[in-house]
């Protein structure tokens, strides 16, 4: 039986309409971070992201050229994966959920917290702390000071946001007292990350940028 045109788009609008976003945080390949909040707005890379609610459930969310894919999963945490700006395409790690109300599901995970996240805290331009961070754009360019504010999580995990000389920013995430990524695109020229550590500095190289960031910054206290 063919069923009709009509009917099949309402199908279809119900499907996406259906969709709802899960709260959930997520680290994935390539330094990418993903979390979602009580309104249904999802971040990557600490930046709200457009949403493709799709008929299969699925959820898009797009930003400054990264996919991530979330597909929620009732009670049970998402599968989320990601698609870099290089196209390189890998499976998110899911640190935290929380199951739906009434889902009658315990979370693989903790439950997120009832504060957001700090990638989406620094999204929206809330910090715990603000201070100077030694900061270099090139190769053997001298260290010199440029003003960073951080929004926290405990434990070492953090968003740091470094203003730099020409007045655009520099997202790094930390995790667990790691330095993790940074938000680098192929505009950059050079997307790769390193993060160490000399006593208690850190010392990240972001593409061909250089930045020391004292621990402490990360950890407050």
């Amino acid at each position: 039986m063919k069923i009709p045109f009509l009917a099949v788009a309402a199908l279809l609008a119900a499907g996406a309409a259906s969709a709802q976003v899960p709260l959930f945080a997520a680290k994935c390949p390539s330094g990418i971070t993903a979390d979602s909040n009580t309104q249904g707005q999802v971040y990557v890379n600490g930046k709200v992201a457009k949403l493709i609610k799709r008929p299969d459930g699925q959820i898009t969310a797009q930003s400054a050229g990264v996919y991530v894919d979330i597909t929620p999963r009732g009670s049970e945490p998402p599968r989320v994966t990601s698609t870099a700006k290089d196209k390189s395409f890998g499976e998110c790690e899911i640190l935290s959920f929380k199951a739906p109300d009434g889902g009658g599901g315990t979370a693989a995970r903790p439950a997120a917290p009832q504060r957001a996240s700090s990638s989406e805290r620094a999204g929206q331009g809330q910090f715990d702390a603000r201070g100077p961070v030694g900061c270099a754009m090139a190769a053997g360019q001298p260290m010199q000071p440029c003003q960073a504010a951080v929004a926290r999580d405990g434990g070492g995990t953090a968003t740091m946001v470094v203003t730099r000389p020409d007045g655009r920013t520099r997202f790094i995430f930390f995790e667990k007292g790691k330095g993790m990524g940074a938000d680098l695109s192929q505009a950059d020229g050079n997307m790769n990350f390193r993060s160490s550590k000399r006593g208690d500095t850190y010392l990240i190289e972001a593409g061909n940028e250089r930045y020391e960031i004292v621990e402490a910054f990360v950890f407050g206290g």
